[in-house]
């Protein structure tokens, strides 16, 4: 397994260049805590708009650009109905942004951390794809 590739994965995951794989549609409501409630509008705008620069970074190479999306990503509000969801990808966003992606340990690490958070992720890439 390239580890790089997993990484670049989970990112492009997150920003939704790519759809989301497999899982319900819900979240596991162990979210990060997220205001939520904001326009559908403005959050796709706003979503697309991040997604548009990120969309080819590869965070082992650009660190920096990744810090720049996450703290994009945390300005944005999104809608209610996915808030806890975009609550949990972006705690995957704000803990891949602390880790050295080269250091395969960290790697391993994040990867445990977050897996079963698929369906969150899932969530917030069909929410995207149905609304904006």
């Amino acid at each position: 397994m390239d580890v790089r590739r997993s990484i670049a994965g989970l990112a492009a995951v997150g920003l939704l260049v790519a759809a989301g794989c497999g899982g319900d549609d819900g979240g596991d409501g162990d979210s990060a805590e997220s205001a939520g409630g904001g326009s559908t509008e403005d959050f796709c705008a706003g979503f697309n708009d991040i997604n548009e620069q990120f969309a080819n970074i590869d965070p082992a190479e650009n660190p920096e650009a990744l810090d720049e999306a996450v703290d994009l990503l945390r300005d944005l509000d999104p809608p209610e109905e996915v808030a806890d969801d975009y609550a949990t990808v972006l705690e995957g966003f704000e803990a891949l942004a602390d880790i050295d992606v080269n250091d395969q340990d960290a790697v391993a690490d994040l990867q445990e951390e977050f897996s079963g958070t698929e369906d969150a992720f899932t969530a917030v890439s069909e929410f995207v794809e149905r609304e904006c």
